[in-house]
């Protein structure tokens, strides 16, 4: 029997299933689809939509006869071994010819695996998927339709294709010629979409998320924020809407940090610091591994509230401890190595301590900077300051997991009534998921890119002013 899993909300009777951020990593919220949605129904078949992501590809697949998603799954996207960043994968395709290629493959054999997965856990044949969506950052839509990425890196940043590409009922399409319906499995009779991108680095992913979350009704002054390795930004003011891509980096999501992590078993994911003492959390109570995002934001805005890091973003000393009039106990925690401050997270008999180090530190100011810079200059685009922000819509699986406070304190999200800042979760996957099951939603987003605004924040004048103001905590 087929399920409903809950996530559409079309049943009582629902699975407690939820969607895999990836692989061995924790589960993310349910999507949360806007209360207006009506899945269509009646058609014959079943559909999958896939976010691909940098660093995670989802796949979920639905009842296109129910209108109801049954089943949702991830993996680790296997593009990784080119690079953990987008500008590394786009390099690799411009050392070979055929490394494009090789990059379309190990994405094909990605979703040909999730396809596996949900159709075993739907107990239905591929076969029986007659339409699939998908969306990404545009580096990765251009690696999945294999069309070259190399224009992404150089100024102006132009795509290599516009608009929604389709490819239909056996046969080859857009980008490089293949058959991408064929190379799933799926009917014959099968189409495969792909969402449009806003600009060069405002992807289709921000596309389905600014549907899902109903950016584009929005009346009020709000902020659309997807927190990743490139940190994607829209502003509206209810008439103008505008879009921009800042090169957050990848200390969120653990990388370039001494002892960062990805979330999975044994990474730190809550930090609190009281009267001296340090208090942590691990991802399912395993012994402390690493510190991923979540977790490293916490212990930023912990050090900052205990007045550890000063606003320039200077880690304090030992020597400090008496003249700043902290608690005797920091003395310990704050040590040297070289010429390098750090602060002891977890102290460790049978291995390395676990620390916060100087150049943490400023892989955190680098990536808060560049988004809360973004914001700014779009503000600056409707004459408008941080004060008048009525609304912000954090996206992002890694936005679950996020503690508010601790983001607003480094600065990463505006100081605003905190009631007025909404967790999305993956709006991505709302939104691509939207386009599989609804015409009508399909449709506002082919239009999305006509009815947003890209900014490049390199042409504004004040860019590297607004940048090295929002780095200091």
């Amino acid at each position: 029997m087929i399920k409903c899993i809950g996530i559409c909300g079309k049943c009582g009777r629902c699975e407690n299933a939820a969607m895999m951020s990836g692989a061995n990593d924790r589960k993310t919220k349910m999507l949360a689809y806007p209360k207006d949605f009506r899945p269509e129904t009646g058609r014959k078949g079943f559909g999958a939509a896939f976010d691909i992501g940098t660093t995670t590809v989802v796949g979920m697949l639905w009842d296109l006869e129910q209108g109801c998603q049954i089943a949702a799954c991830g993996r680790t996207n296997p593009q990784n071994e080119f690079g953990m960043d987008v500008i590394s994968r786009i390099t690799y395709c411009g050392e070979q010819t055929e490394n494009l290629a090789i990059l379309q493959r190990k994405i094909m054999d990605c979703l040909n695996e999730i396809i596996k997965e949900l159709c075993e856990r739907a107990g239905i044949q591929r076969k029986e998927i007659l339409k699939i969506t998908v969306c990404g950052n545009t580096t990765m839509a251009h690696l999945f339709a294999g069309y070259s990425p190399k224009t992404l890196a150089l100024a102006p940043f132009a795509p290599g294709y516009a608009g929604t590409l389709v490819w239909t009922a056996g046969k080859g399409g857009p980008g490089n010629g293949v058959n991408l319906g064929a190379e799933l499995g799926i009917a014959e009779a099968g189409i495969v979409l792909l969402l449009p991108n806003i600009a060069g680095h405002v992807g289709g992913d921000i596309t389905a998320g600014l549907a899902a979350s109903r950016f584009l009704e929005k009346k009020a002054l709000t902020v659309f924020i997807d927190i990743g390795t490139n940190g994607e930004i829209a502003l509206t003011d209810g008439t103008r809407r505008y879009a921009c891509s800042t090169a957050a980096g990848p200390a969120f999501e653990g990388a370039a940090i001494r002892h960062g992590t990805r979330a999975a078993a044994g990474a730190i994911e809550k930090v609190r610091i009281k009267d001296g003492e340090v208090f942590f959390k691990t991802i399912d109570q395993q012994p402390a591994q690493g510190i991923c995002g979540s977790g490293l934001i916490d212990a930023m805005a912990q050090m900052l509230k205990n007045r550890l890091i000063k606003k320039s973003g200077r880690l304090v000393c030992a020597d400090d401890v008496e003249l700043l009039g902290l608690d005797p106990k920091f003395r310990e925690r704050l040590v040297s190595v070289g010429k390098e401050r750090q602060f002891v997270l977890v102290p460790r008999e049978d291995g390395e301590d676990i620390v916060i180090t100087q150049s943490d530190i400023r892989e955190v100011q680098l990536a808060k900077g560049a988004i809360a810079a973004g914001i700014k200059l779009l503000l600056d685009k409707v004459g408008k300051s941080a004060c008048d922000i009525r609304e912000v819509m954090v996206a992002g699986a890694f936005g679950n997991y996020i503690d508010q406070e601790s983001a607003v304190t480094i600065g990463l999200l505006p100081d605003i009534e905190r009631d007025c800042i909404h967790f999305m979760g993956n709006a991505a996957g709302c939104g691509v998921s939207m386009a599989l099951v609804s015409d009508r939603e399909l449709e506002i987003m082919k239009k999305v890119p006509e009815l947003v605004e890209h900014v490049e924040l390199a042409d504004q004048a004040n860019f590297q002013e607004a940048y090295m103001n929002a780095m200091r905590f």
